[in-house]
């Protein structure tokens, strides 16, 4: 015996579907094969009885009953109860009365305990003035499971990405601290009158090692937001060429310390471009193009060469073009130079020359955000030329300011003169580094260890500005600066941080910051900050 009688000729062969008895016959076994045949599992179910009238051989398998059973005259309750899973979807639908025509999905545990999930659809018709139901099952186990992974995958992703944003962020404030101090009391030591020669030298060394450092840190912390498809352009409007010119006098040194002629050539008309982009990414990529271009020249000559290709009153086009007469790429390493940490060259070359092999893949990245394609062409032996065009909005004119000395000669410039600022600093090094510059640039100060004390301060004394640190105990920056704008929003409060975060500009603003300081900081970008949000406000203790 089977899970059907063979007695029993089927729900659908007792039933008239066509006009003779041949055709009754036929019919019904034609509508009963199908039936048999169909990959779902069904039920016939009689909605004045709830009786099952009939069902498939795909019923018995699916829900792993014995061959033996016959469905017939149960009550469909009595299925729903035996087998739906506590935890179904739609059960309370499916152990009262499943709508007339309606889809919806399901788990039951079969008659092995085995858990699976199907799609059902309800269907009715009417025969010999009786509703009739038919229920089908379609077994949708491995899709339900297949949906499950890839929501568990996606929350593993997501929180391993944030486990990895927790780390890169501990790990730039837990380097870059330590690195602020290196290379503040560096830049403190240097300015000392009168500093002997191989003092000065040592110091130098010890200032580029530890910037050199950083580079790397920064570089680690690009390719891994680059990666995450968070690095996004922030736009404003600046002048062209006072960008480039910075780039250029940054370098020169570098290139006569090596004995490297550095050419810089760009339109005469450069004077009056103002363009509306991202002037902080575009130095990193003509930055990391020129570091590139200066360590793999021995002799020789660097040209870093600008032309406008194209301009009209909403856009100009520029080209940049970076040259060198190093050792140049082989071609057939040419197109691995922006894959990230590859190194092109030869193990002896690599050591050499060292790098992480992450500065040209960053610039290559960022140079398709601007919209451009970063190109190379090269020699070996002959040189190489790095190039890319990007078509930039036209910005607001701008005048080019006089220019604040890189990192001497800025404590002469008094236009801080009697500025009073909130420095709120836990670190003993890094407030004693900072109150030092400010003390140099004429700022009155006054200390506070961390948030508490800072709301303390600042019930009692007016400032022109606060420089904050992020990271304090008993009360962080944020919590602080949340406090302070309860009551002030004028007075401007820089985040003065070593946590490189993911959205840096819109977090620190959304938390009511106007702006922030990196560490560790160039003294001269340091006091430029600080004049751009407390310029000339001369004020007294309140």
């Amino acid at each position: 015996m089977t899970y059907r009688d063979k007695k029993d000729s089927g729900f659908f062969n007792r039933f008239s579907f066509g006009k003779s008895k041949h055709d009754e016959a036929t019919g019904g076994a034609f509508y009963e094969s199908f039936l048999q045949l169909y990959v779902d599992a069904y039920l016939v179910v009689n909605l004045e009885t709830n009786d099952i009238a009939d069902f498939n051989h795909h019923m018995i398998t699916l829900f792993a009953l014995p061959p033996e059973v016959n469905l017939k005259k149960l009550q469909i309750n009595q299925i729903m109860m035996r087998y739906l899973a506590e935890d179904s979807e739609n059960k309370d639908l499916m152990m009262n009365r499943i709508p007339d025509c309606w889809e919806g999905e399901a788990g039951f545990i079969n008659y092995n305990k085995e858990n699976f999930y199907t799609c059902v659809n309800s269907n009715v018709f009417y025969r010999d003035d009786i509703k009739w139901q038919i229920i089908s099952f379609r077994n949708i186990t491995d899709k339900k499971n297949a949906t499950q992974e890839l929501k568990s995958y996606k929350l593993n992703a997501e929180k391993a990405a944030r486990a990895k944003a927790r780390f890169l962020s501990s790990m730039s404030h837990e380097l870059r601290t330590p690195l602020n101090g290196i290379i503040g009391t560096s830049n403190l030591v240097l300015l000392e009158p009168d500093l002997p020669e191989n003092i000065k030298r040592h110091m130098n060394i010890l200032k580029y090692s530890s910037e050199h450092m950083l580079g790397i840190i920064n570089d680690i912390l690009d390719f891994s937001k680059i990666d995450a498809g968070k690095l996004e352009l922030v736009r404003h409007s600046f002048n062209l060429k006072e960008c480039l010119t910075n780039i250029v006098e940054a370098f020169e040194v570098q290139f006569n310390n090596k004995e490297l002629a550095f050419i810089f050539l760009q339109p005469d008309t450069f004077n009056t471009i103002s363009v509306c982009s991202d002037e902080v990414k575009l130095s990193q990529i003509l930055n990391n193009l020129l570091s590139n271009a200066l360590k793999f020249t021995l002799t020789g000559n660097v040209t870093f060469k600008v032309i406008i290709e194209n301009t009209n009153e909403q856009t100009t086009t520029i080209s940049f073009n970076v040259s060198d007469t190093g050792i140049g790429i082989p071609v057939e390493k040419q197109s691995e130079i922006f894959q990230g940490f590859a190194q092109v060259y030869t193990d002896d070359q690599s050591r050499k020359f060292g790098g992480t092999g992450l500065g040209l893949t960053i610039s290559e990245k960022l140079v398709n955000k601007f919209g451009g394609q970063l190109k190379v062409e090269s020699v070996p032996g002959e040189g190489s030329c790095f190039h890319f065009s990007v078509c930039f909005e036209n910005g607001k004119p701008k005048e080019i300011k006089a220019k604040v000395p890189h990192d001497v000669g800025f404590e002469h410039i008094t236009d801080t003169q009697g500025l009073r600022i909130l420095v709120v600093e836990d670190n003993a090094i890094n407030a004693t580094i900072l109150i030092s510059f400010l003390h140099r640039w004429g700022v009155l100060v006054k200390e506070a260890e961390n948030g508490i004390h800072a709301l303390e301060l600042i019930k009692y004394h007016t400032f022109d500005l606060i420089l904050m640190d992020l990271e304090m105990p008993q009360m962080d920056g944020y919590a602080t600066i949340k406090k302070i704008r309860e009551t002030d929003l004028k007075t401007p409060v820089l985040a003065f941080t070593a946590s490189l975060l993911e959205d840096m500009e819109s977090l620190i603003t959304e938390s009511g910051f106007n702006d922030y300081v990196l560490k560790p900081y160039k003294p001269a970008e340091l006091k430029k900050k600080i004049l751009d949000y407390a310029p000339h406000r001369k004020i007294d203790y309140a």
